[in-house]
C-alpha cells in the first residue's frame, strides 16, 4: 500500500545518543526490499545527510533525499539537485538584524558551508553534531549579498519563543517561514517552504500519490509533511502539537526504535 517513507532524522530515526539503533536499519532494509522507497526528510543540511545515506546505504541508484526543511531535494546517489528553493538575501539580512538583539548564536548556510559571526561553545556542538566545519565571517551580512539556504538561530528556549513572538507579530512572518526544529533551534526559510511542499515535489517527481506516503516526525517543522502525507505519524517523544494532527502516535520513543514500529506495522506486514 505505501510506497515511500519520508523520516525526520534528529529525534526520530536517530536515539538520543545521536545513533541510528539497529532495529531501525534493520527495519529500513526490509522496507526497501518490500518495494518502498526510505527518504531522509530533514532540517539539515545535504553535506550532514550525505553521512547518514551512507550509512544506511542509502547513497545508490533511486534514493533521495530532503534537507533544509524542504529547501533541497536531491539524488542520494550522484547529489544531482532536483529541487532548490533558497532565502532571498535581503530577508536573511533582515533575520540576521532581529536575532542580533538577543542572546542567540546566528548562523547561515550558503552554497554548502556554514558560517557564522562570533565563536561560541553552543556553535562548536552544533556544527560536530551536524559533522560540519563552519567558517567564520566579521560579519554575517556580507554572505547575504547572495540568496541563502537558510538562517538559524541557537538559544535558550525562552529566548527563542520571545523571537518567534516578535516575528509573528512584523511583517518578517509574511516574507519568512519560521519555525522551531528543536528546543533549542529556530530557522528563518524560504516564504511557503516547508517539509510538507517538499513532500508534494518529490511525489510528482516519483509520480507517487500522496496517499501512498508515510511521514514520520517529532517536532514543529515536521507537522507539515505529517499533515499532507496519506499517513501521518508522531513519534512517542514527539511534541503535544505533532501528535494531535497525526494519523498514528508511534508506542517506542525515538530511542526504542520508532520508526522500526512503523515499518513493522504499516510497510512489512501489510
Amino acid at each position: 500500500m505505501y510506497k515511500l517513507i519520508l523520516c525526520d532524522l534528529d529525534a526520530t530515526l536517530l536515539n538520543d545518543k545521536r545513533e541510528i539503533p539497529n532495529i531501525n536499519m534493520i527495519y529500513i532494509k526490509k522496507a526497501i526490499n518490500n518495494g518502498c522507497k526510505f527518504v531522509l526528510s530533514s532540517g539539515r543540511s545535504n553535506m550532514s545527510l550525505n553521512n547518514f545515506n551512507r550509512e544506511l546505504g542509502l547513497n545508490v541508484k533511486d534514493c533521495y533525499c530532503i534537507g533544509y526543511n524542504g529547501g533541497i531535494i536531491y539524488e542520494a546517489d550522484t547529489l544531482k539537485v532536483l529541487s532548490e528553493h533558497l532565502l532571498k538575501g535581503s530577508l536573511a539580512v533582515k533575520a540576521v538584524r532581529l536575532c542580533r538583539n538577543y542572546d542567540v548564536d546566528i548562523m547561515i548556510y550558503y552554497n554548502e558551508k556554514l558560517y557564522y559571526e562570533k565563536s561560541s561553545e553552543r556553535i562548536d556542538i552544533y556544527a560536530k553534531r551536524s559533522k560540519l566545519v563552519p567558517i567564520h565571517l566579521n560579519d554575517l551580512e556580507e554572505i547575504c549579498i547572495n540568496d541563502v539556504s537558510k538562517v538559524i538561530i541557537i538559544g535558550r528556549n525562552s529566548i527563542l519563543k520571545n523571537i518567534d513572538s516578535n516575528v509573528m507579530n512584523s511583517n518578517i512572518c509574511r516574507e519568512i517561514t519560521t519555525f522551531f526544529s528543536a528546543e533549542d533551534l529556530y530557522e528563518f526559510n524560504p516564504l511557503d517552504i516547508d517539509k510538507g511542499t517538499a513532500l508534494e515535489e518529490l511525489s510528482h517527481i516519483l509520480k507517487i500519490d500522496i496517499s501512498e506516503i508515510i511521514a514520520i516526525g517529532d517536532n514543529m517543522n515536521d507537522i507539515s509533511m505529517v499533515k499532507r502525507a496519506g499517513l501521518g505519524v508522531a513519534v512517542k517523544n514527539g511534541t503535544p502539537e505533532i501528535k494531535a494532527i497525526a494519523d498514528y502516535v508511534t508506542e517506542r520513543t525515538n530511542n526504542e526504535g520508532a520508526v522500526a514500529e512503523v515499518i513493522e506495522k504499516f510497510v512489512v506486514n501489510m
